[in-house]
């Protein structure tokens, strides 16, 4: 094949590529007998990257990583980098593919490639909301988005623009911004199902799912992932796969379905362990905590949490150690080792606010607001209570809103006890004027009329008032 009908199909694939067309790009990369320069191998590692076979995109790679200082063709280089940074994205490896893609956004930025800028600046933004730094992401993502809509040819530009909704869609989500979310996940699955249909598409119904189960709706939000799942086994890897069937696996443990959960929890942590995903195993293991703590299993529970949370710490993933601390902290209080589960859930805290996720930080506020009642502090439970109840205001999670209503019926329960004929109210759960004078009355009315064997006028006469206004009080506290 002659030089330049090479040339020709090399780029004409890559093109197919950027609007999200992988099929017909890969009968065209297939046509190639082999690979003899840069762009040949950036074009077939990134159709290889998308089809989730990493070890194959390495193969491809390698044995052009040297000669990018000898290449003169900046674009070449640039896509080659490009290629390279999404393949180590992949592998978890983001300090690598960072400094990779710092160079390709300055080698577009010379050349004045709007197009390219975009796809970089996209590619950041996912890098850095993978590592939870959402705030980052969002900025990226939201000059991508800017770029890539003034380019003059856009439906060129559609799966770009679809991958980049999608994106900033899970930003706003762990923002606990669901309106924006929704609507971006909307838009992106508008775009994808269109130019795509594929891989990235099975992405958004995922994360649709994941709003939708915030929403309290277990039903659709599976319907979601099964649909996802259907995708991600025709095209996609492991992680993805096990991605959504861990997503699918909590849904049944809300829905009460533990034996299918633990079936579905299996076959993620079999596909994690296959694909040696760290970070994603973490993930799994959290939920098999879950699924223990449900099942009163507290010993396996603290066991398979311990163990998640040091994958987490092995792969660099706050955001996942953060969610295995929660549900460790609240088997430890389980198992009554309250200032444990405090330790726990003050370390899940803390990361919280590193990573400005509301509802990373709100689940730990309602948990350290029951540990801090048990303990009998009932100022700093309701510190932590009223926290949750403002973060609620940004992020709406149903199974959230069911803890913080159970919390709530805790707190009130430790303002006011009655117990062998004594009425106590502790200082640091201090009830309303309200609340204790009813609190009060039914306990005196009640005492009295047990002390009077039944009669009114008798328990009139022990509480000072008459026989009428007895009649009364029976009737409004249904004595």
């Amino acid at each position: 094949m002659a030089r330049t009908q090479w040339r020709e199909k090399v780029v004409r694939a890559e093109g197919l590529i950027h609007r999200g067309d992988f099929k017909r790009a890969a009968e065209v990369i297939e046509a190639l007998p082999e690979t003899e320069d840069l762009r040949t191998a950036a074009v077939r590692a990134q159709l290889l990257i998308y089809q989730g076979r990493l070890d194959e995109a390495a193969e491809v790679l390698e044995p052009f990583e040297a000669a990018i200082e000898d290449e003169s063709n900046l674009r070449d280089v640039a896509e080659f980098e490009m290629a390279r940074a999404e393949w180590l994205y992949w592998r978890g490896e983001y300090e690598a593919a960072e400094k990779h893609l710092h160079n390709v956004l300055g080698i577009y930025r010379i050349r004045r490639d709007a197009f390219g800028q975009a796809r970089a600046l996209c590619l950041l933004g996912r890098l850095y909301r993978r590592q939870g730094h959402y705030e980052r992401a969002r900025g990226h993502l939201e000059e991508a988005l800017d770029i890539a809509q003034h380019q003059a040819q856009v439906e060129e530009t559609d799966f770009l623009t679809g991958t980049i909704r999608f994106n900033l869609g899970v930003v706003h989500h762990q923002l606990g911004e669901l309106e924006r979310a929704e609507s971006l996940y909307e838009e992106a699955m508008r775009l994808l199902k269109r130019t795509e249909n594929g891989r990235y598409y099975g992405f958004v119904l995922n994360s649709y799912g994941m709003l939708l189960r915030a929403k309290g709706e277990y039903e659709r939000a599976a319907q979601c992932y099964q649909e996802a799942i259907t995708y991600f086994s025709e095209s996609a890897s492991f992680d993805d796969l096990a991605h959504a069937t861990n997503n699918l696996a909590y849904v049944e443990i809300q829905l009460g379905h533990l034996d299918k959960a633990e079936e579905l929890l299996h076959e993620s942590l079999e596909l994690r362990r296959r694909a040696n995903d760290i970070a994603g195993e973490s993930v799994t293991l959290e939920l098999m905590g879950i699924l223990h703590l449900e099942r009163g299993h507290l010993d396996e529970a603290r066991r398979v949490l311990q163990s998640a949370i040091e994958l987490a710490d092995l792969a660099k993933s706050p955001p996942e150690k953060a969610f295995a601390l929660i549900t460790l902290g609240r088997v430890l209080a389980a198992q009554g080792a309250v200032n444990e589960a405090q330790e726990k859930l003050d370390q899940a805290l803390r990361l919280a606010i590193q990573l400005n996720s509301k509802m990373l930080e709100c689940e730990s506020c309602i948990y350290l607001a029951e540990i801090h009642a048990r303990k009998g502090d009932g100022t700093r439970a309701y510190e932590y209570f009223e926290r949750a109840q403002g973060l609620m205001e940004h992020y709406s999670d149903a199974h959230l809103k069911a803890q913080m209503e159970r919390v709530e019926k805790l707190l009130d329960a430790e303002k006011i006890k009655v117990s062998g004929g004594v009425f106590m109210i502790r200082s640091s759960f201090l009830p309303t004027w309200r609340e204790a004078h009813e609190a009060l009355g039914k306990f005196l009315l009640a005492e009295a009329l047990n002390r009077a064997g039944g009669s009114q006028v008798k328990a009139a006469k022990l509480l000072g008032v008459t026989k009428a206004y007895v009649t009364m009080l029976r009737r409004k506290y249904n004595v």
